[in-house]
């Protein structure tokens, strides 16, 4: 596949930033990407948009895709919630040394065992985001708001998510050799609200559902 996606609805050309973000598969970005020169070194620099709401959003993602947490996919996870190995294995009730070598891809995790890693990575990627931003609204002395009508959807949505995982979904153990995963996402704007009229000014990283290619 090109690094560079059309997307078929005539929508911006998204770039693929996986090896910036250091995931195991391909991250398409549409926008909320600026290269610019570094004040310092003069050279180019990538900037990225929100990166901890982007990289929450690539691991929630990645958990809700059925496809096996391969090796590599437990790393980055692990890495993206800032975690050690010991910590996960603590939390799965397993080894460090059966853990590690899962990482590794000697071993795979169960399927209970992988649910329920699904479910702790989906919940801790969302705190830490939330976490982040409750304390740049501290720094900015923000009074507590009422949830926007926007935010109510968004937990409704994580609701549906979270029942697809751990109820519905059935992990796919085997897949073709060639087929790489690959998920895009875009930044869109928030609806402004009569209660925050600032919060339209903001922004929130969205997966988009894969293009049908056309015939």
């Amino acid at each position: 596949m090109n690094k560079l996606q059309q997307d078929l609805s005539g929508g911006p050309v998204a770039q693929d930033y996986g090896t910036v973000l250091g995931t195991p598969f391909k991250v398409f970005l549409s926008n909320g990407v600026e290269t610019k020169p570094d004040k310092k070194t003069g050279k180019m620099k990538t900037e990225i948009k929100d990166l901890p709401g982007l990289i929450a959003s690539v691991v929630q993602s990645r958990v809700l895709h059925p496809r096996k947490l391969s090796g590599d996919d437990l790393k980055y996870i692990r890495s993206a919630l800032g975690m050690r190995s010991n910590a996960i294995a603590e939390i799965l009730e397993i080894t460090p040394e059966h853990y590690s070598r899962c990482e590794t891809g000697v071993k795979t995790l169960s399927s209970s065992v992988e649910k329920f890693y699904r479910m702790y990575a989906f919940l801790q990627a969302a705190c830490k985001n939330k976490a982040l931003h409750d304390c740049m609204k501290e720094s900015d002395q923000e009074s507590f708001e009422a949830p926007t009508p926007e935010e109510a959807e968004e937990a409704e949505e994580a609701i549906v998510a979270f029942r697809s995982v751990f109820i519905d979904m059935k992990i796919e153990t085997f897949h073709n050799a060639g087929e790489e995963l690959v998920f895009s996402f875009i930044r869109r704007p928030r609806r402004a609200s009569s209660q925050r009229s600032d919060r339209g000014k903001d922004g929130k990283w969205k997966r988009q559902p894969p293009k049908l290619k056309a015939a």
